[in-house]
């Protein structure tokens, strides 16, 4: 009997942990990889530029678990470096896998093709967008480093490097000789003062309100978290990189809190809170409104991965998975809390409204009374995504954006990988003209594999979000005819859309229809939403020193 290779105990270990799929583009030194990618039981979905990949396997890595994505040596690995920045930045974990030279190569030290400096370049620098990063130059130690690589990824939710040598990926593959490594504990002495100034902080409050991020979602804890909540009776708000991390029908939902671009309500209760539980978050500038946000650190508990602090003080060696759990079992008396802010459904549209032109906020009200119930909503930067934080989705985790690191290109990739994690959903990318001019023609993939996302181009003549804060001809683009795309594709079905009659229908008839859809949703210029005014004009203050 033949020993196993390299390559098949690559994939079939990454189908041990739950991926089904991988998003890639061949080149020569992955093409050996790609065979063995070809004979495993993960389904291959190739794409048409690099970033495209990296995005792609980061919407599957935030709907599934883990992502992976296959590219070629340099080439591919750096065009799809941006893509896995961000994948770092918000936590979310893809595995890479790159082809490379053979170790007889790197000896000699050729000028080989697709080589920048040295035969490490590629590695070195990604390095500094994952958690643990390998070179398989040696088969014998080949599993023991796959293993280490993805369980880093797991543990850290953030991605990982597994380089592959084009002649290595053939070869047998030597015994996994590693040790299970003891789990990571809490201190149990600094877990109990934690949790017990924690419960005192929490029955001492008259309106405390917990803000469920990104990282509940990522590790698996929006249970636990949940439980505290409905057993406490606690209203939770969400961040935008968290949007849907909870259900936002649940009645104890009151919206997404990022400092002055909230909605008025949830910033009114979040910032007059007495007691802010932050589990699981980030203090980015984004979450934190661009300085606009007025929070107390004297009446805040922040519980994420990397930090435990209650009030001012800080507590080392605490699992932020302990401490949900033992704060759940704590008896601390249930608030009475009704949700002033529930919000309803948006109004139908009335009988005079359907010639109107559209704006952005007319959108964002008629897209949420036409979403689909079993809707994923994937938003690109931009309009796209801050005019979107009052939309209410149905499910949990079913609204994906590039929120922190906020690079335009996001969405019609990531869509694309959501619907490989979610085939039952019907997925919706909303992304701007621009934006999509960088990553949109990934339709085209969606015409290989048969996929039927419905993708909204916003169209408003350029990079709208940049004319908020600093007006300039270098915010114009090309205008494209967007809606003639289907005819290039020969696949699926276009409209262009102007009023908010034709919208509506257009969007009714997208989400019954089993079909890719591409809508043009042409807006006034220098139009955009109330929620985008605001954050613009944050930003404008801190960039704009005409503004200062």
């Amino acid at each position: 009997m033949l020993q196993e290779t390299v390559g098949a105990f690559l994939f079939e270990y990454l189908y041990q942990q739950g991926i089904r799929h991988a998003f890639g583009i061949p080149g020569d030194f992955v093409l050996p990889t790609f065979r063995w990618l070809q004979k495993s039981r993960l389904q291959l979905l190739t794409m048409t530029h690099e970033p495209g990949v990296g995005f792609a396997a980061d919407g599957y890595a935030r709907t599934h678990g883990l992502g992976l994505a296959c590219v070629t040596y340099c080439v591919g690995g750096l065009n799809m470096l941006n893509a896995i920045a961000g994948a770092y930045a918000e936590k979310s974990p893809v595995i890479v896998v790159s082809g490379g030279p053979s170790p007889a190569d790197r000896r000699r030290d050729p000028l080989l093709h697709h080589k920048v400096r040295t035969f490490d370049t590629q590695r070195r620098i990604y390095e500094e967008v994952t958690c643990a990063a390998t070179v398989l130059l040696d088969p014998t130690t080949a599993a023991d480093e796959i293993i280490r690589v993805v369980t880093a990824v797991r543990t850290q939710c953030r991605p990982g490097y597994i380089e592959v040598p084009f002649d290595v990926v053939d070869l047998p593959i030597g015994k996994i000789i590693c040790r299970d490594q003891p789990a990571p504990q809490s201190n149990p002495e600094n877990l109990a003062a934690a949790v017990d100034e924690a419960a005192e902080l929490i029955r001492g409050a008259r309106r405390p309100i917990i803000i469920a991020d990104v990282e509940l979602h990522r590790h698996g804890l929006t249970d636990t978290a949940m439980s505290i909540a409905a057993n406490l009776n606690i209203p939770v708000a969400a961040t935008l990189l968290s949007k849907s991390v909870i259900s936002e029908t649940s009645p104890l939902y009151i919206g997404v809190y990022s400092g002055g671009v909230s909605e008025p309500e949830c910033q009114e209760y979040v910032e007059n809170s007495d007691c802010l539980i932050l589990l699981g978050a980030f203090l980015t500038d984004v979450f934190m409104g661009m300085k606009t946000a007025n929070l107390s650190r004297r009446k805040t508990i922040l519980a994420n991965t990397e930090r435990l602090s209650i009030g001012l003080h800080s507590y080392e060696e605490v699992l932020l998975a302990d401490f949900l759990q033992e704060l759940a079992k704590r008896e601390i008396p249930r608030r009475d809390f009704q949700n002033p802010y529930h919000r309803a459904q948006p109004l139908p549209l009335g009988e005079g409204e359907y010639s109107d032109a559209l704006d952005a906020d007319g959108f964002f009200r008629i897209f949420e009374l036409t979403m689909a119930e079993d809707a994923t909503v994937v938003c690109d930067v931009g309009d796209a995504m801050i005019g979107a934080i009052g939309l209410r989705t149905r499910g949990r985790s079913t609204f994906l954006a590039n929120a922190y690191y906020l690079s335009m290109g996001f969405a019609v990739p990531a869509a694309i990988g959501a619907m490989a994690a979610r085939p039952g959903d019907r997925v919706y990318a909303i992304v701007g003209d621009g934006a999509f001019q960088m990553t949109g023609m990934e339709i085209s993939t969606c015409a290989k594999y048969g996929l039927h996302p419905i993708v909204c181009i916003l169209n408003n003549d350029g990079y709208g979000t940049q004319r908020q804060i600093i007006e300039g001809p270098f915010n114009n683009i090309h205008r494209w005819e967007y809606a003639k795309l289907r005819d290039v594709l020969n696949y699926g079905k276009s409209v262009r859309v102007g009023t908010k009659g034709e919208l509506h229908r257009a969007l009714r008839e997208a989400a019954a229809a089993d079909e890719m859809t591409l809508i043009e949703v042409i807006l006034p210029r220098d139009d955009s939403s109330l929620p985008l005014r605001r954050f613009a004009s944050a930003l404008a203050r801190l960039r704009d020193g005409s503004q200062s």
